[in-house]
């Protein structure tokens, strides 16, 4: 058996300079950043084209439309409203 250190005793953080992990997260953040921008345009957009659906959708306006349908949309205008809140907020 040798007493070498296993690489699974130290921490990541204890292997990275502070400098670097900086950068890491730094680069991290960047690329979440990046990839948020998308999401907020989609959601954006579908929040303000989601309030057209409801008119026939509205229960009765299309013959076998039910109210679970009205509710799906509601829920996924919702969830486009939070999506799409901070797009172009510059």
């Amino acid at each position: 058996m040798s007493n070498a250190p296993s690489t699974l005793d130290t921490p990541l953080a204890d292997e990275l300079s502070d400098d670097r992990l900086a950068d890491a997260l730094g680069l991290g953040q960047s690329a979440l950043d990046a990839l948020a921008k998308p999401f907020q345009f989609a959601g954006f957009w579908s929040a303000v084209l989601f309030p057209l659906l409801y008119v026939p959708v509205l229960p009765g306006a299309i013959p076998g439309v039910e109210r679970a349908s009205l509710g799906a949309l509601l829920v996924a205008h919702a969830v486009a409203l939070v999506a799409g809140h901070g797009y172009r907020s510059e």
